[in-house]
């Protein structure tokens, strides 16, 4: 059965320091302003090109004061696209910018150099909602119906894009691509809304549509856009026949996403074997940036193998207590990672609470542990879910840094000495598998 999981956004490598001298070069960008409600004092902005498909290591962690305020300089090479939770911002060489940034993209301000095109950025569409459907809101009675709406939306998006003045004809070209890239990607996302039957006859129905976007869409420079990532992974899948028949995407486009592939496997299970393997393929990619990538995901994933030290996480509990995960060892530990706003975690939870109820009394920890960066909308959920295990919560960067937790629901499971057990380890709902982990190394 394929597993349900909710995907995070953080993370980063580099610390951008406060209060730096702002005579920049061509190669910086001056940020300054307010980021507010991030749950840290260490937010990440994420590196968001084609790349960042593969790992992190181009991440920026802006350190702000407890009010949220920072000031710095950041290096760039290239414009590019980075995002601080739900925004997306472009950056290039020689803006500065004012911001104020919540975790709601459409209440961003930007003021100063570099600010047309993110104010622009603020009302993107969200691929994961189907785009232009605006996760089901603007579903109409059939797919024709529906698709009249959408052209008539992107042919608006496009026109407010075509009016900009302030922004390069780069920007344009690869905005004009994100928004072909959310026609495809909603034209294909109508049957999961609509909860269509016969999908083999709708994408029969459809594909006419889908396939000249996504052969426009074959371009290495568009890779840097989110959404056409996405919607060109349709073509890299088992329903490429359906999707991009008689489309050679190029050479480079086609690295990436055998790359991803094997980034997936490591983003499931960590073994020797795996990562000799990945190591072995990393050896015959051409693109610098995402053999980069793929050798440190390949390093990192080696620090999850079964015996390793655990790596540490800082958790604050619902008084405002902080700990740390190592502070509970001498028990086993069983950690439930999760977050409000994901369902799957969500469904996990009962079954997390009988297993701890099964093993009381059993040198067995059991740590929920919320990722959510907004700590409000954490403590209203247990206000309302009385849970019987002591709750904690986590903005920990070792999160991603070191566990690689780039979804959720995840689950560790760390021997008495803190060493790894099984980075990814058995959900509580798959019992048997679970209760054979805890059972021996309790034996032991």
């Amino acid at each position: 059965m394929k597993k349900t999981i909710c995907f995070l956004l953080a993370g980063g490598l580099f610390l951008a320091g406060c209060g730096q001298d702002h005579t920049e070069p061509a190669t910086t960008v001056h940020l300054k302003g307010q980021l507010t409600d991030m749950g840290t004092v260490d937010v990440p902005m994420r590196y968001d090109g084609a790349s960042s498909l593969l790992g992190n290591s181009r991440d920026i962690l802006l350190h702000t004061d407890s009010a949220g305020y920072f000031d710095t300089i950041v290096t760039i090479k290239e414009p590019a696209y980075y995002s601080i939770c739900r925004n997306t911002l472009y950056l290039t060489p020689g803006d500065d910018l004012t911001l104020k940034i919540t975790q709601s993209n459409q209440e961003a301000e930007f003021q100063g150099i570099g600010a047309e095109a993110n104010n622009y950025m603020k009302y993107r569409l969200f691929p994961k909602g189907g785009s232009f459907l605006e996760a089901g809101e603007n579903l109409r009675s059939s797919f024709d119906a529906t698709k009249v709406l959408i052209d008539s939306l992107a042919a608006e998006r496009q026109k407010q894009l075509d009016g900009l003045t302030n922004v390069s004809a780069t920007f344009k070209e690869l905005e004009t691509a994100r928004i072909r890239a959310d026609v495809a990607n909603s034209y294909i996302c109508y049957g999961s809304y609509a909860r269509v039957e016969d999908r083999a006859a709708f994408t029969a129905q459809i594909a006419p549509y889908v396939q000249p976007l996504l052969a426009g869409l074959n371009n290495d420079a568009y890779l840097d856009v989110a959404v056409v990532r996405d919607v060109l992974s349709y073509a890299f899948s088992p329903m490429k026949d359906q999707w991009a028949s008689g489309i050679e995407f190029s050479p480079h486009i086609s690295e990436l996403y055998r790359s991803a592939e094997w980034i997936e496997k490591l983003n499931s299970q960590v073994t020797k074997q795996l990562t000799d393997s990945v190591t072995a393929y990393a050896a015959t990619l051409n693109d610098s940036a995402f053999k980069a990538e793929v050798i440190a995901k390949v390093e990192q994933s080696g620090k999850l193998l079964p015996g390793h030290p655990a790596f540490d996480i800082e958790l604050e509990d619902t008084e405002g207590n902080t700990i740390h995960l190592s502070d509970l060892k001498g028990n086993v530990l069983y950690v439930d990672l999760w977050a409000t706003w994901c369902g799957p975690c969500k469904q996990e939870s009962p079954y997390f609470e009988k297993l701890a109820k099964a093993y009381a009394g059993k040198a067995v920890t059991f740590v929920p542990v919320s990722t959510d960066t907004n700590k409000k909308a954490w403590l209203s959920y247990l206000a309302h879910e009385k849970k019987a295990l002591k709750q904690y919560n986590s903005v920990d960067t070792s999160l991603r840094t070191h566990w690689e937790i780039h979804y959720i629901p995840r689950f560790l499971v760390i021997d008495k000495n803190f060493n790894i057990v099984d980075a990814y380890a058995p959900r509580p709902s798959e019992k048997e598998k679970i209760t054979a982990l805890l059972d021996r190394l309790l034996a032991e």
